[in-house]
This record gives structure tokens, sequence and C-alpha cells, in this order.
């Protein structure tokens, strides 16, 4: 917190002043997961919160990606696109739909903030669609930030006719470095609970969960991870529907599954976990159709599955 507290003091005292759409910050802000998450979260930025953001990123080595602009490069394209855009659209407000995650990995730290998107029209507070945030850091910079939601509700004609509404662009083809999803190593007790009927498989380690979620052919199947699902208190978000409970989870991945036997899914980089959420970004590619870019947000309590959030663009995938 206090690392955090001095990079903000010294950026408001560089923002008293004028900034620079075009400046370069080239020393190190020394930036984790958990200083990031503290320092988007300060007050005292206000408006300036994405010209912080901006200041963070990687001189040269970073990429920002949203789902309706498509990928830039370096801070400084990054912030001759994400400050006045974001001024543009400042009547959007995002609300944090659940606490941020903070991951370890190799060469460096991970985070997931999930959040909604609120148009504030005047009197008048319009849901838009929700979406997750991923950002990865090394050497203490932001190295990477992906803003991942459903576009399709933006893209929709308005309901009043005389409305002037600029068109979005096209959903973006950004060629996303893949590799196949590769199934970890699978523990003895893992084993033993694929092993037994499905009546008889109760609650599982949170490592072990993670396996199955991360494993092609095990997370994407009902029978497997029907089980794990608590009975009551859990949620199934997906772009254009909520789902509640174990039956009724279970009752939608069964109908999921037929209509995607014939995807195949590549991750982008490392799945993500920290002893209770797995996060994992991903590219799905049906036969002769458009690949897809997506995260996945699960999150585990007592050896159960208790949330998860599939985020992604339909109008991408149409």
């Amino acid at each position: 917190m206090a690392g955090s507290h001095r990079w903000v003091d010294g950026f408001l005292e560089r923002a008293s002043g004028p900034l620079e759409i075009d400046r370069l910050v080239e020393e190190a802000p020394g930036v984790d997961a958990h200083t990031i998450m503290d320092v988007l979260g300060d007050q005292r930025l206000g408006s300036h919160v994405i010209e912080a953001m901006s200041d963070l990123m990687h001189p040269t080595d970073s990429m920002y990606f949203d789902a309706i602009f498509g990928a830039f490069h370096g801070q400084v394209a990054i912030r001759n696109w994400l400050v006045p855009t974001m001024s543009d659209i400042a009547f959007i407000e995002f609300v944090p739909t659940a606490a941020p995650e903070a991951f370890r990995r190799d060469g460096g730290t991970s985070s997931v903030d999930e959040w909604q998107m609120w148009a504030n029209l005047g009197d008048e507070r319009m849901p838009l669609p929700r979406g997750v945030s991923t950002r990865h850091y090394a050497d203490g910079w932001v190295r990477w930030n992906a803003d991942v939601y459903d576009t399709s509700p933006m893209r929709r004609p308005p309901t009043d006719p005389a409305a002037e509404v600029d068109a979005l662009p096209a959903p973006p083809r950004t060629p996303w470095p893949t590799e196949p999803m590769e199934a970890p190593a699978r523990s003895a007790a893992l084993e033993a609970w694929l092993d037994a009927p499905p009546e008889e498989r109760g609650a599982l380690d949170h490592g072990d969960i993670h396996t199955i979620m991360v494993t092609p052919g095990l997370g994407l199947d009902p029978d497997v991870v029907g089980p794990l699902w608590h009975p009551t208190e859990s949620r199934l978000h997906e772009p254009t529907a909520e789902y509640a409970g174990r039956d009724e989870i279970s009752a939608h991945l069964s109908v999921r599954r037929a209509r995607r036997t014939s995807l195949t899914l590549e991750r982008v980089g490392e799945p993500l976990f920290n002893g209770s959420c797995t996060a994992f970004e991903w590219v799905a590619t049906a036969p002769g159709g458009p690949s897809v870019r997506g995260t996945s947000v699960c999150r585990y309590t007592d050896g159960l599955i208790t949330y998860a959030a599939d985020y992604y663009d339909t109008a991408e995938a149409s």
C-alpha cells in the first residue's frame, strides 16, 4: 500500500501541470498485481485514473486490447487511444461485480478485475454488458491488458429513430499468440475422484478443481463438473444469460456441450490459479468460422465451484 500511495503522490504532482498526450514515461513504476489494484482503487486519482493507467504501461513492450477497438502496442500508442476514447464515454461507469484477484506466475504477477458497464444518461441509468480486465505485470510494468466483453448490445440500432449514434467498428480480428490447451498432471486424489461413480463424487481440493477446469475434455464436460457446483449457492454467467444452482447450471452445460462439440479451444498464455480462483484467456475456433477471444473466471469455496463466468463477444462469434 505504501508503494502505491507514493506512486499516486508523484503522479498527482505531475498532473498538477499539463500532461502531454505524447509523453513517454521511462522510469519503471514498480507495479505488480497488488500494487496496481491499490493504485487504480485510489480515489485521489479521480478523472486522472486513465492517464495514470497509461503511465503504468511499458514504454514499448506493452499491449492493451479492447473488444471494440482491438489491440494497441506501446505506452504512447495506448495513451493516444485510451485517454481520448475514455473521455468520449465519460458517461459510462465501470462498477466492480466481484473482488479483484491477484496471481503469481512464472516471470511476474497477474490480476483479474470483473465489472459491469452502466450508462448514466441524465436521470436514466442503463445497464450495459459485464466484462473482465486481465493484466500481466513484469519488471515493474504493466505488460498486458485485455478487456473482454460482449459488444452486441451496443451494436443494436437505437430505439429512437432520431437518435444520432456513431456506428461501431467491426469486431477486431487480433492475431493472438495461442498454444494448445495442455492437461496438467493429475493428483492421485483426482484420479480416484474421476474413477468414482458420478453420484459418489463430492468436494475436491481446489488445485484438483483447477486441473479439471483447464483440462480439455474435462472442464467442458457437464458429467465431470456437474457434481462440483454448489447445490444452491453457485452462479454461472455468460454474455446473454445467468444460471443459478447445480441443477440449472448442469442442465445448461449439457445443452451447451451439444452446441460446442466442434470447437477447438486454445489458450492465450498460462492459466492462472491462486488457491481459490482460476482464470485463463483463450481463443475458440469453429470449423470454417471466425475465431472468438474469451476469458474465463472460476471461484471455489470449500471444495466446490461457487462462481464462474465466461466472457466473449457474441458479435465476434457471428
